[in-house]
């Protein structure tokens, strides 16, 4: 898409190949890409690092190979692969220069690693694959539905965060009912809660 035109009774949207879509709704559920519609002060944007390691020959110790979530800031994430790897992540930054971001990358392996190694000294891994990547949460750690009066027929549903996929898959419901009954006193709820 490169451009649009948002219109009282319908939302028309341009191609880079000159083709036209027009709706009477649009969802908007691009992800961080949202950001470039319509900029939305609650989303946070950091940067987070993540590494894959080597095959474990055995998991003892770690019972069922259960997911661990800290809670803590800055957090760490491990959980285990079908091919009994071990992804580890989080670290996060507050930056948004991807050159700084990336700077840090063998070091945050490092520290991931030594995380790990902490729960689990019996475990001997190495990274075999690492990465950084932009990560955009909210302040609250809630998800964001948007419905804006410059943006006419058009619904921003962003599920950023930790559990943005669940987020997501129940928002995309509430906007499917809002659309189609006009009635859905959760989406309105929902929405004059986040503006406080």
């Amino acid at each position: 898409m490169v451009g649009q035109k948002l219109e009282k009774d319908e939302a028309v949207f341009f191609t880079k190949n000159k083709s036209q879509i027009k709706a009477k709704y649009a969802i908007m559920a691009g992800g961080y890409e949202n950001q470039v519609f319509k900029r939305e002060k609650k989303a946070v944007f950091t940067s987070s690092y993540a590494i894959v390691t080597t095959p474990v020959n055995d998991f003892t110790g770690w019972k069922n190979r259960n997911l661990i979530w800290e809670t803590a800031r800055p957090y760490i994430y491990m959980r285990t692969t079908s091919d009994n790897r071990v992804i580890i992540g989080g670290l996060d930054e507050n930056t948004t220069v991807s050159e700084e971001r990336d700077a840090k990358l063998v070091h945050k392996r490092d520290k991931l690693l030594k995380e790990f190694n902490k729960l689990f000294p019996y475990l001997q891994v190495e990274a075999d694959y690492y990465i950084s990547a932009y990560y955009r949460g909210t302040h609250d750690g809630l998800p964001l539905i948007g419905i804006y009066d410059e943006m006419p027929n058009c619904y921003f549903l962003s599920g950023y965060g930790d559990n943005g996929t669940v987020y997501n898959m129940v928002l995309a419901k509430i906007i499917a009912e809002h659309i189609t009954t006009k009635k859905n006193s959760d989406l309105e709820l929902y929405i004059q809660t986040r503006k406080v």
